[in-house]
């Protein structure tokens, strides 16, 4: 876990801001002091040093004017260096003075040995503070005229020798030190007395409106619906300040409004200005028992498509704004999406109100020019009284009313839609799991050419395996993802395993297309692309279904023209059902009419299915199709279907559905 600082309060920061100033400042003072100490130091050591050497160089040349010699002068050193405890005095002479005057053998050896001895008779001035806290002075003593009637064979400003002084420092330590303390003493008292004024006057006029500001502004509460500005550097005279509390009052006031917006935005549809299901959950949820009659406008995708999505709009806003007007009071209005709006109350819907506010929508009149001719129809689901899945029972209710072609419909006569609604979701989770598991499988049933039973061909049937292994029939689940994406997953998934299945057998096989196949492109090009791999695509039959609803006829002419360029066959599956078009099945050219299961189950014993399966057979050998009897269950159906001419025989007499087709 990543560490954090611990957070600390303004005032505390400020507190320990300003201890480091004072500690960084009592720093700079030591430093400053004792710099100032040693600069002072060597310039007092300089001038008494200077002071002492005049004197007793001057008090040295009255006594050598007055003939004395080199042992008097000693003396007097000897006896000067007596006046003051710690001083020493030495006198060394140059080499002009020593061609004159002769050489003393210690004073030699001393300057020999001693570079700064040297340096002063090079005419320096040579100062040294000792780590004992003594100064030592070297004067370079020169020649003036008054010098030159003893010393003639020197010329004025040569070197005549050098005076070595050293003496104690204490007194000067001393006195300096004392000074140096009061400065520092003195400059601490004020810096504390500046630090204290200056955090007095930021702590009042910073630090404590920052700490209250700080507090106002915890105690903000954005989910109260009214937010009072913060008044707290209002009586600052500082701008900043001011300005600070200015600019955070008009960011929270930007801050509420976007936020009702947002919160609008969520619960409010925006093209009717109701409540949309957002609200209707969050209302409804909190509360008891309620009832609620879900209308929806009929057919409203058809009119968006025919009149466009801009005059939809305008149908729907419509449709609320007479809602608004003839529902009553006691009643919550909602538009839940799409074109359904919700009505809810707290007490039960009369039959004679449902009716009612239906035919107030039946006679709605529109000012668009282009809706004037138009008369819209509701359907209505209700359910009353209920806490638990309102919505969801009235939708239930709603489509029980679609189904039953009923204006409207109570949630209690909808019961069995909702064993099917259940059904429904079971079958789409399970599909899109065993799709995704790999667990479609196909099957095989034999279709037997009569006179020919060894000339074998399937049909591909597709199952589902759970997870615990059982296989279902198409009839638990195909029509429940007919028409959801998973219906296409399914096709290709058959289409692939059939395919690969015959690939390098000798059989012949079929597979079952719906129109909804047909009409997909995506599906379409995946049928072509496989028969053009495919090696023998003659072995290949596609039954597409003769009993569902046919609206595209182009589509389906160009894939039958395409399944016949490519190869493959086609045959029209349950033929005879109910709903056949003779006239496009001519203009089709099919190859095989599969026979309804209908018609051949009763055919040995109900004369008329006889009658009708037997103008089948001769309709088709007219046209030159071949035809195909499917559910022979008992030889009995088997030898009437042979005795009418039929060409193939398919059924659990002939063979029952297999995971691999045996003889290919």
């Amino acid at each position: 876990m990543e560490h954090k600082e611990p957070l600390i309060s303004l005032r505390q920061l400020v507190l320990r801001t300003l201890v480091l100033l004072i500690f960084l400042s009592l720093l700079f003072e030591a430093a400053v002091g004792y710099l100032l100490k040693e600069r002072a130091l060597n310039n007092l050591a300089i001038q008494e040093a200077r002071h002492i050497s005049e004197l007793i160089f001057e008090n040295l040349y009255t006594k050598m004017q007055e003939g004395w010699s080199k042992n008097d002068i000693e003396k007097i050193l000897a006896r000067l260096n007596h006046v003051r405890d710690g001083m020493r005095i030495r006198l060394y002479r140059s080499k002009l003075v020593e061609e004159k005057y002769g050489v003393i053998a210690k004073d030699r050896r001393a300057v020999e040995k001693d570079p700064l001895i040297r340096e002063a008779m090079a005419g320096q001035e040579v100062i040294r503070v000792n780590p004992g806290s003594t100064f030592r002075y070297l004067y370079p003593i020169r020649v003036e005229k008054r010098c030159l009637q003893c010393h003639d064979n020197a010329e004025v400003g040569d070197i005549n020798g050098v005076l070595d002084i050293e003496f104690p420092a204490k007194q000067i330590v001393v006195s300096l030190d004392r000074m140096v303390f009061y400065f520092i003493a003195a400059l601490t008292l004020f810096l504390l007395l500046f630090f204290l004024f200056f955090y007095g006057v930021f702590n009042r006029r910073l630090v404590r409106p920052l700490v209250a500001f700080s507090r106002e502004i915890e105690k903000i509460d954005v989910d109260s619906d009214r937010i009072e500005p913060v008044k707290v550097l209002e009586k600052s005279n500082c701008q900043e300040m001011r300005t600070l509390e200015e600019s955070f009052n008009a960011l929270i006031g930007k801050i509420r409004y976007y936020y009702d917006r947002l919160i609008d935005s969520f619960l409010v549809d925006p093209l009717t200005g109701l409540g949309n299901l957002n609200r209707l959950k969050q209302e409804i949820g909190s509360g008891g028992p309620v009832s609620m009659a879900l209308v929806n406008i009929d057919r409203f995708k058809e009119l968006n498509d025919y009149y466009g999505f801009e005059m939809g709009d305008m149908v729907l806003k419509d449709v609320a704004s007479h809602l608004k007007r003839v529902v009553p009071p006691d009643t919550r209005l909602y538009r839940i999406g799409g074109s359904e709006f919700a009505l809810v109350r707290g007490a039960e819907f009369e039959v004679a109100e449902i009716v009612e506010l239906l035919a107030e929508l039946h006679n709605l009149s529109f000012e668009k020019r282009r809706l004037e001719e138009l008369r819209i129809t509701m359907t209505a689901g209700v359910v009353q009284m209920q806490s638990d899945r309102l919505i969801e029972k009235a939708s239930i209710a709603l489509s029980a009313a679609k189904q039953r072609n009923k204006p409207f419909e109570f949630y209690r006569n909808a019961r069995e839609l909702e064993i099917d609604y259940k059904r429904h979701i079971r079958w789409m989770q399970e599909v899109e799991e065993a799709i995704a598991q790999e667990r479609v499988v196909l099957h095989y049933q034999p279709i037997e050419k009569v006179g020919e039973p060894h000339r074998k061909r399937y049909e591909a049937l597709v199952r589902i395996v759970d997870r615990d292994g059982g296989i279902h029939l198409p009839g638990e689940f195909l029509d429940v993802v007919l028409h959801s994406r998973l219906y296409a997953k399914i096709t290709r998934i058959v289409v692939e395993k059939a395919f690969e299945t015959f690939r390098h057998g000798e059989c012949h096989f079929s597979l079952n297309l719906s129109i909804n196949d047909i009409k997909d492109p995506m599906c379409r090009n995946y049928v072509y692309e496989s028969l053009h791999r495919y090696e023998r695509p003659e072995r290949v039959t596609f039954e597409i279904l003769e009993s569902e609803e046919v609206s595209d006829f182009e589509t389906l002419d160009e894939f039958v023209r395409m399944v016949h360029s490519l190869g493959a066959k086609i045959a029209i599956d349950d033929f005879g059902s109910g709903y056949s078009n003779f006239h496009y099945l001519l203009k089709m050219k099919a190859d095989y009419f599969k026979i309804d299961a209908s018609l051949i189950r009763h055919i040995h014993e109900d004369p008329d299915s006889r009658i009708l399966v037997e103008s089948i057979v001769q309709f088709a050998r007219r046209i030159g199709i071949e035809t195909v009897a499917e559910y022979v269950e008992n030889e009995e159906i088997a030898r009437m279907c042979v005795e009418l001419g039929i060409d193939y025989l398919q059924g659990y007499h002939i063979g029952r559905p297999s995971p691999m087709p045996l003889g290919c």
